[in-house]
């Protein structure tokens, strides 16, 4: 069967490589078939995926590494030469030095009057589609000096790359590249999806993603339990429509404390997007500075002064059923003294910009909070660098929600949820929402899903997917130049599907 692409069949859930390595040979034992006939099935559905991408393709070079996935390029090579095709095979290992499964593929393609070439004398002006058939998961650690020299080769040809299981020199599990990865145009992994392929840096190296399930995945997914699941709306409770009756107290009342001193932008955009998802009410409590220039643009937000001691304003703000702390809130004394007001309330909170960086210099525990860091928050929050936040996602965000309490969001390219045992995958979202004020947004929209749905994980799945579609949805005229504020005729679309 043709591998599908993931974009359009979604599954339930994402794995380590060692996962799948474990728990492969029983599935397809169960399904009578051996490890070599899988290895038969992937050469297969790569080559079916490869034609179907590349049909006027005529000429191709596949590079094969030293273990299991220089089996699958060679499959895929027996099967070019069978169709006609001019197959160039480039190997860092000698026949006699492959083992199992591996080796019997190199003897088939051989048998077939197949060769291996020494890329000095392959014309490689004349190819077409580079086959990578390196590593595939089987990375560990750092990559020896001939593995970094051909993929910085492949790299440099500027040739359509397939990428057999996922690209060379990619982590499977951490998406993380330690050396150099290849830069494959598409990526066709088998049984099950590896989770790193879905978040951080390995958007930039995996191109379009196909599962080719090879007779097993539907068995291997029912009997194998992960804790990582990919984020759709398939798998999420549906938003309540609005009974035919309501007034504005029904939908909920959110107090977003945002916008210190030259920060209008921050709070205007986070209460807007509140009220586009669904919030009946919202009061804001911003600098008094910015007072005027946000209720003059969006007259449908009221304002609150949490100083105000008048009775009628303190009633106000205790009607909130949730509090957005954080959008442009700075760190200094009125920051701080805002900070501390919203985590005296005994109610839900979304934390996020400098709320988090407030957080992270007063550590505390809290199950009935969502935390949005960015990678440089989230080290903050960890007290590690950057590099080793992005170097392990999975465990970065496992390890906030764990410390903290409540769910965490690291935002980025595959955004991650977590609640510190299990982790959702978000797949929506292009590189135009790397621009000021998204992350306002999705605070706003999570507050006001956290109104709607009893469970705050699924309230924040379902908010993360609504913010990258409808990021997704304003992208149609183009990534760059894309404003947060664009997002809100489709948030407001969504929210009513």
């Amino acid at each position: 069967m043709l591998p599908i692409k993931l974009q359009t069949s979604i599954p339930q859930h994402a794995y380590s490589a060692e996962l799948v390595k474990k728990n492969e040979g029983q599935i397809a034992k169960q399904k009578g078939l051996s490890l070599y006939q899988l290895m038969e099935s992937a050469g297969l559905a790569a080559f079916e995926l490869f034609k179907q991408q590349w049909p006027k393709a005529k000429t191709i070079l596949i590079v094969c590494g030293r273990g299991n996935n220089a089996g699958d390029g060679f499959i895929l090579a027996r099967l070019a030469k069978s169709s006609g095709l001019t197959v160039h095979v480039h190997a860092l290992a000698n026949p006699d030095e492959y083992q199992g499964d591996a080796l019997t593929a190199c003897e088939k393609y051989l048998a077939a009057e197949g060769k291996l070439e020494h890329l000095n004398n392959i014309a490689l002006s004349n190819i077409d589609v580079i086959i990578d058939a390196l590593l595939g998961t089987g990375i560990k650690g750092a990559l020896k000096e001939n593995y970094c020299n051909i993929i910085e080769y492949v790299n440099g040809l500027n040739k359509p790359v397939l990428s057999i299981d996922l690209p060379s020199g990619l982590n499977a599990n951490t998406g993380q590249v330690s050396d150099v990865g290849i830069k494959a145009s598409i990526s066709v992994c088998f049984i099950a999806v590896k989770q790193g392929m879905l978040t951080g840096v390995a958007k930039n190296y995996c191109g379009d993603i196909y599962l080719a399930g090879l007779g097993i995945s539907d068995e291997f997914s029912k009997q194998i339990p992960s804790t990582i699941y990919l984020n759709h709306s398939n798998y999420l409770p549906k938003l309540m429509q609005r009974k035919a009756a309501s007034h504005k107290g029904d939908s909920g009342f959110v107090l977003v404390i945002a916008g210190n001193k030259g920060m209008p932008g921050a709070a205007r955009l986070c209460s807007e997007a509140a009220l586009r998802s669904g919030a009946g009410l919202l009061a804001l409590a911003c600098h008094p500075e910015n007072k005027s220039i946000i209720v003059t643009s969006r007259p449908e937000i009221m304002l609150a002064d949490i100083d105000n001691q008048v009775t009628s304003e303190q009633e106000k703000i205790a009607k909130a059923k949730v509090i957005v702390i954080g959008p442009g809130l700075g760190v200094d004394e009125w920051a701080q003294r805002h900070f501390d007001f919203a985590l005296q309330q005994q109610k839900p909170l979304i934390v996020d910009a400098d709320g988090l960086n407030l957080l992270a210099k007063q550590p505390r525990f809290n199950n009935d909070w969502i935390l949005t860091p960015h990678p440089a928050e989230a080290a903050r929050l960890l007290g590690i660098s950057v590099f080793e936040v992005e170097n392990d996602r999975f465990s970065a965000v496992q390890k906030i929600a764990l410390k903290y309490g409540g769910i965490t969001v690291l935002k980025g390219a595959g955004t991650l949820i977590s609640d510190g045992k299990k982790v959702v995958i978000n797949l929506s979202g292009n590189p135009g929402m790397a621009s000021g004020g998204m992350g306002d947004v999705l605070s706003g929209i999570l507050a006001a899903l956290s109104l709607q749905l009893d469970n705050l994980f699924y309230a924040t799945c379902h908010g993360v997917d609504i913010h990258s579609r409808a990021a997704d949805l304003a992208a149609q005229d183009g990534e760059k130049g894309l404003l947060a504020s664009d997002l809100f005729p489709y948030i407001r679309q969504l929210v009513n599907l």
